[in-house]
């Protein structure tokens, strides 16, 4: 990339450009969404000396007529921070400006290049790959940037990679500034706190890799989130009915037998904490928080009281999850799930069963995911606005699903949304997941009502061309394909209603 960039510079010596530094050079206090970058107007003079391409430096001076994208930044400001940067800035920050000789345009170009090298392509461990591995390195995070690109990955799950990897590149230069500060031998505690730095960067460089693998990535690594263990059942083997209200009153228990035992909190959180397996948490109608909904491990059971519209449990933004359980047999009922901000899936289950009945799921991430080995029932609920599939089965998953709504999914926010087969419900079969769906409506999704990955090497089955947006719509060779994947996965379907979604019905992708 040096040699590249190099030679590319050699074109032109001199050019104006844009210096994009950031607001701290010149701002004490800002609000970053008001000022992402501090932008002057300079004349650039290349003369690059450096090994590597991304410490390139290049000397600038304010170019006449002073122009910033700050109005009121005062000039002499910017030639007191200049002086003390000796005029010497990062090349990568400086962009040139349009309508200038030709040669500027192919320097720009080059700039782009390896810009998008060092944002998307290259890590800090590079170094130390061997030159037969790296072809394929960059080709996965190529593959990687695609899948965001084009939606594969949506668009929570990539902004999650984002700062995965801007978290990263931050604790990389935290460790290097803390370690640049220790002036003689470290002491004890220094030495700690550097050990604790580079292993915070070992975990996060070890699942960035997990991300660029295509065998475990697929749409984002879930991996395991629960790690505390189960409490199981009381010693003195009683269950306990905790009442989640601000008040509780005669009325709110009266159908309860008079040996339950009753545990009252006004806040939900306290209430899961509370529980062991075999309670029961129930909930009267107002808006809640909980973020030990992350964290169900035990069997339990979680229900509403009144019109599931009016018993709203909505995620906590700054979390990456909102529901997630490996308990045995944990059961949700008449209950609004409201995500906002999170981006795992709204409901992610991790092992053992779960099962929602009666409730309203409306997505702002991804959708129900249903990891390897785990089971999920859902009946009488409605799925809506995920960013993904409404329902998402990984290899060896089993569901099924009774009367429900899946609609407006696959709302991806990206530039292309033509390449997603995602939609109502998407399965992965390898190995197959067992699947059962009874009287479901499936409408106005973005992709396909069903979309089924299968391995061709497995199944033997020929996909029918990506143009055709009637796939399994009613041709006899489209249902002849449907009832041979139908039989070789454990797939019932029975009085479904599948309708009105943008790229078809049920779609067969072979992979």
């Amino acid at each position: 990339m040096s040699k590249y960039l190099s030679e590319k510079l050699t074109m032109k010596d001199t050019w104006l450009g844009v210096w994009k530094t950031n607001p701290e050079l010149f701002f004490v206090k800002y609000e970053e969404a008001a000022i992402p970058f501090v932008g002057i107007l300079v004349e650039v003079t290349c003369k690059p000396r450096q090994s590597s391409s991304s410490c390139f430096k290049v000397t600038v001076s304010v170019a006449e007529p002073f122009s910033s994208n700050i109005a009121n930044i005062p000039r002499d400001l910017v030639g007191e921070i200049l002086e003390e940067l000796e005029h010497s800035v990062p090349l990568l920050e400086v962009y040139p400006v349009e309508g200038q000789d030709p040669n500027i345009h192919d320097i720009a170009l080059a700039l782009e290049v390896v810009r998008f090298f060092y944002d998307f392509l290259w890590r800090d461990w590079d170094d130390e790959e061997s030159c037969e591995n790296y072809t394929a390195l960059i080709e996965e995070r190529i593959n990687l940037w695609c899948d965001i690109q084009d939606g594969t990955i949506p668009g929570p799950i990539a902004q999650r990679f984002k700062k995965t990897l801007e978290k990263y590149k931050n604790k990389r230069v935290e460790l290097i500034e803390y370690q640049s500060n220790i002036k003689e031998d470290p002491s004890a505690a220094e030495a700690v706190e550097c050990w604790k730095k580079y292993y915070e960067i070992v975990m996060l460089c070890g699942l960035l890799k997990m991300w660029e693998d295509l065998r475990l990535r697929v749409h984002g690594p879930f991996f395991p989130r629960i790690l505390r263990r189960r409490k199981g059942k009381r010693d003195f083997g009683k269950t306990i009915t905790h009442i989640v209200a601000k008040v509780m009153t005669t009325e709110m228990v009266k159908d309860l037998s008079s040996d339950t035992l009753l545990q009252q909190h006004d806040d939900l959180d306290l209430a899961l904490d509370s529980c062991y397996s075999g309670d029961t948490v129930v909930i009267f109608p107002g808006e809640y928080q909980a973020a030990n909904l992350a964290l169900l491990t035990d069997d339990i059971i979680i229900k509403g009281v009144g019109k599931r519209e009016e018993i709203m449990i909505t995620s906590e933004p700054s979390h990456d999850s909102f529901v997630v359980s490996k308990a045995d047999n944990v059961k949700l009922m008449h209950l609004s799930l409201i995500q906002q901000g999170t981006v795992d899936g709204i409901v992610v289950v991790e092992s053992g069963h779960m099962t929602l009945e009666n409730c309203i799921l409306k997505c702002e991430g991804t959708g129900v995911c249903v990891l390897t080995g785990a089971a999920l029932t859902i009946t009488d609920s409605e799925i809506t606005g995920a960013q993904g599939a409404g329902v998402e089965l990984y290899p060896g998953s089993m569901a099924i699903l009774e009367r429900n709504e899946i609609h407006h999914c696959n709302n991806l926010r990206t530039s292309d949304c033509s390449q997603s087969t995602l939609g109502g419900v998407n399965m992965k079969v390898l190995p197959a997941p067992k699947l059962k769906m009874t009287n479901n409506h499936i409408y106005n999704n973005n992709g396909y009502g069903v979309s089924i990955l299968q391995p061709t090497e497995q199944f033997f089955i020929v996909a029918e061309d990506a143009t055709n947006k009637g796939a399994a719509s009613g041709d006899k060779k489209d249902e002849t394909m449907l009832s041979k994947v139908m039989q070789n996965l454990n797939l019932e379907m029975n009085n479904n209603k599948i309708e009105a979604n943008v790229k078809g019905d049920i779609r067969i992708v072979t992979s």
